[in-house]
């Protein structure tokens, strides 16, 4: 197909043939540490690393039906306009004048301002799309896969000049490779004190990188192997009322390092063979496991892991929005005020708890990931909104007041369906003698409760503008909904430029 055809009706019936059977092919790798010949004797099946790398390296765009590649479309949006809204904080400000005082070759676009290095790009585009909390997320890895793999994927198109539909088949196998290593251990991540998508998203990075760079699946497994040597990101951050500007650089860090371990293995350089499953392996040194790595390889019926993305509809910590939900279907049954409340009981896993009782946040990222202070939010603000968690919010009077309302409770029901689905509930108390009672599994913007592309949009045009002139914004809506059809990713890229450069 070329890339400026549109997708034939009958594409998508094929395209999912391919797709199963590409995606099914990932069964052919095991966890395979124990094998007396880890160089693998005649038929023996590969581990995950090189099971992940045949895939990623044998994507071809013709394998991708159309509901894949227009959610992967909704993805790009959702990613720019949360990316370009964080392009005006004060963190991301700090790494881009960093970057720009470093100077170097002008090869890709930071969004909403000049070109600089590729790798550099990436870095505070990625910092930027993790600036509010508002960037997606894979639910079963507890991750953050767009705002690592995106910038990476934006920064080497452009650099290479690649078609969009390049670009795009990258990104989907990208997003595979990150998303079945994150659930496989995103949980047990967390539990040692690990951020998920800084520790595990250089592999999505590296992906992404390495077929804009046309990377066959040996070189693939040597970035990987590379990119093991450059995971970091501890939860560090949570313990600090105020030191909390790093966690933006989580998703900027691992698109820089994806960038750079992929075009070292272009030019020769060699990583080990067993990035995630060897002895001194991803899996084993982060996460503690050394065996049952099934879930990186395991049959997906022909889904790829970019159908299995929430698009966040609130400011602050995933955790918390099937909580936000039930708030407000209790609000929507009985309407009621502030000043009404005895006592919020937000309930759920334990992870929607821990660390996050903090009930007075000195910071945008504390308050964000404060659920007294969220909790509060919903009732007093809006939690859709970045300004609700902002500095100049987070003091208010009567929000501090009733967060001091707020007593969690962890549901073991709600326990047992964690981390696969990120439930939560709340009971709320009247003074009247009133309770309000509401439980949601899975909060819309889910996979199995997605959003449409108007939506999209909708979230799109309300973070860009004040940002973009309402003329740019449309012209960057019709473009991503037209990515296939691009000769070059740089007729995009140019929008998200500097608007005295553009114009």
């Amino acid at each position: 197909m070329s890339h400026q055809e549109s997708l034939p009706v009958q594409a998508e019936t094929a395209g999912t043939v391919a797709g199963e059977q590409q995606v099914s092919s990932l069964q052919q790798g095991k966890q395979t540490t124990d094998r007396p010949d880890q160089d693998g004797a005649p038929g023996a099946l590969p581990g995950p690393t090189e099971a992940l790398a045949r895939f990623a390296a044998g994507l071809k765009w013709e394998m991708l039906n159309a509901s894949v590649i227009e959610r992967t479309k909704d993805l790009v949006l959702d990613h720019l306009g949360v990316a370009l809204y964080g392009t005006q904080l004060p963190w991301t400000m700090k790494v881009r004048d960093f970057v720009l005082s470093e100077g170097g070759c002008e090869q890709s676009t930071i969004y909403g301002s000049h070109r600089v290095p590729a790798r550099a790009a990436a870095l505070v585009n990625g910092a930027a799309a993790h600036a509010i909390e508002l960037d997606d997320t894979h639910d079963e890895s507890l991750s953050h896969p767009g705002s690592v793999i995106l910038p990476a994927a934006f920064a080497m198109a452009e650099a290479l000049d690649r078609r969009g539909t390049d670009f795009l088949t990258a990104v989907v196998a990208a997003y595979d490779v990150h998303g079945r290593i994150g659930a496989a251990l995103g949980n047990d991540l967390l539990r040692r004190g690990f951020h998920p998508p800084c520790v595990g998203g250089v592999y999505g990075a590296v992906t992404a990188a390495g077929l804009l760079l046309n990377l066959d699946a040996a070189t693939l497994v040597s970035a990987y192997g590379s990119g093991a040597s450059m995971n970091g990101g501890t939860m560090q951050f949570t313990e600090d009322p105020t030191g909390t500007m790093i966690k933006r650089l989580h998703t900027g860090l691992p698109a820089e390092r994806g960038i750079l371990a992929a075009k070292l293995a272009a030019d020769g350089f060699l990583g080990p063979k067993e990035a995630i499953e060897g002895r001194y392996g991803f899996a084993k040194q982060f996460a503690g496991r050394s065996g049952d790595l099934e879930r990186m390889t395991q049959e997906a019926n022909g889904r790829f892991e970019i159908e299995r993305m929430s698009i966040k509809l609130y400011a602050c910590c995933k955790l918390f929005h099937s909580m936000i939900e039930a708030m407000m279907n209790c609000r929507a049954e009985r309407p009621f005020t502030a000043e009404e409340i005895v006592t919020i009981e937000p309930f759920g896993p334990r992870f929607m708890i821990d660390t996050h009782m903090v009930y007075r946040p000195e910071s945008t990222m504390a308050a964000q990931y404060s659920l007294p202070y969220t909790c509060a939010a919903v009732i007093l603000l809006d939690p859709t909104h970045p300004d609700s968690f902002a500095e100049t919010t987070i003091g208010r009077t009567d929000v501090l007041r009733l967060a001091d309302r707020v007593k969690p409770v962890i549901d073991p029901e709600l326990e047992s369906l964690f981390p696969r689905k990120i439930p939560g509930g709340v009971r709320i108390r009247l003074r009247n003698g009133e309770q309000l009672t509401s439980t949601v599994i899975e909060p819309r913007s889910s996979p199995d409760r997605p959003i449409g592309r108007e939506d999209v949009q909708a979230k799109f045009r309300s973070l860009t503008t004040g940002v973009l002139p309402a003329q740019r914004q449309q012209q960057i809506i019709d473009m991503v909904a037209n990515l296939e059809r691009l000769g070059s990713i740089r007729e995009l890229t140019s929008l998200l430029s500097d608007q005295r450069d553009a114009r």
